[in-house]
């Protein structure tokens, strides 16, 4: 769809979801007010994404909202035919205010995920060596939630390991653990959760163009810029308490670590900063006894995820469609500047959606 033609009026819907049936529609908010009605996708953020969302009405009469149901925001362009379901999620809070009249509610809706981090289990949760991934992540999902689920586009693996999890564990704990490296969990607008395939965001292809000189673009100014390279390690730790039990039936226990060092020539080393910064991390694996190996490869992997230079771009733009976990290319104004029409690859980590202003505030890093 082409975004930049803005001759188009728009529609905010917000449905009421069956708690337990994301298919089921029990019927529609009234009073919605545009004021204050945001959508927020965090890629970093374990619950993924987050709404805020009002009704105005008499306070004699109700805005439709039925306890513990789910609610569904939905944005429509009429005149293209085109909609999009935007977030349908659990109601996590609501204040209400009443005067002259009338009542005001404020909901804040939080994405199907967000469900899985208030979930503790009451048993202790035992994965087997041989396991394969997708049937442990499946038979959680089905297990233990009510929720809408799919793994047709994940990546399996079998554990190598035995893993116990305690009670009183996190079920998120458990589910991005075991899924941890080969996929990743996401949630769609309509509320289904989805186990799909990792793929790094420096590897991706980039999807769209921001382009800042492009006088028909829709980014608008300020764009903000910072960068925390200063804060990449040159070294990784990863420490793990492992027991060990002698043929007298004696446990010890033994802190083993794992370490990766930048390469000489790399811009984090100590050669070339002239001092070292190190960052330390406990072992968090599956594994009940992680060998020197697994923990220097999972050092070396938390090194790799965090010698970015930290960049980041800041700005707004007109409504069109962008979601955290969309790599783009960034064209600045330097860029033409000094001839360069290569641009920045980007990964859009944050992307909060203004509903009365139609406009999306992006947060881009720089991958």
């Amino acid at each position: 769809m082409d975004w930049t033609n803005t001759g188009y009026s728009y529609l905010v819907e917000a449905n009421v979801v069956s708690q337990t049936n994301v298919d089921n529609t029990l019927g529609s908010l009234s009073g919605v007010v545009l004021d204050g009605l945001t959508v927020t996708e965090n890629y970093n953020s374990d619950s993924r994404v987050q709404a805020k969302i009002s009704t105005v009405v008499a306070d004699t009469k109700s805005d439709g909202y039925i306890d513990n149901a789910r609610i569904r925001i939905i944005l429509s362009i009429p005149e293209r035919s085109w909609h999009r379901e935007l977030i349908t999620g659990y109601v996590s809070n609501i204040q209400e205010t009443t005067q002259n009249g009338y009542t005001k509610r404020e909901y804040t809706v939080e994405g199907t995920i967000w469900g899985l981090l208030e979930h503790k289990m009451n048993t202790s949760v035992v994965i087997g060596k041989g396991a394969k991934m997708i049937n442990v992540w499946t038979t959680l999902m089905r297990t233990q939630t009510r929720m809408q689920y799919s793994a047709t586009n994940a990546q399996d693996k079998t554990f190598g390991n035995n893993a116990v999890y305690e009670p009183g564990t996190e079920l998120s704990k458990i589910l991005f653990e075991v899924s941890s490296g080969y996929n990743r969990m996401v949630v769609d607008g309509h509320g289904i959760v989805l186990l799909v395939k990792y793929t790094t965001p420096s590897s991706q292809k980039p999807s769209r163009v921001i382009d800042y000189h492009d006088v028909d673009g829709l980014a608008l100014y300020p764009l903000s810029y910072s960068s925390s390279k200063w804060e990449a390690p040159g070294r990784a730790i990863v420490t793990a308490n492992v027991s060990t039990t002698d043929s007298n039936g004696k446990t010890t226990q033994q802190i083993i670590a794992g370490y990766y060092d930048a390469p000489s020539s790399h811009y984090t080393s100590i050669v070339n900063r002239g001092y070292l910064r190190a960052r330390s991390d406990s072992y968090s694996g599956v594994s009940e006894k992680p060998t020197q190996t697994e923990l220097n490869d999972i050092a070396k992997k938390n090194w790799q995820n965090n010698v970015d230079k930290g960049i980041a771009w800041t700005c707004s733009s007109v409504y069109a469609d962008y979601h955290a976990g969309d790599v783009c290319t960034l064209i600045t104004p330097g860029d033409y500047s000094s001839n360069n029409f290569v641009g920045h690859k980007v990964l859009l980590q944050s992307v909060q959606t203004n509903l009365q202003s139609f406009t999306q505030d992006l947060t881009m890093k720089e991958v």
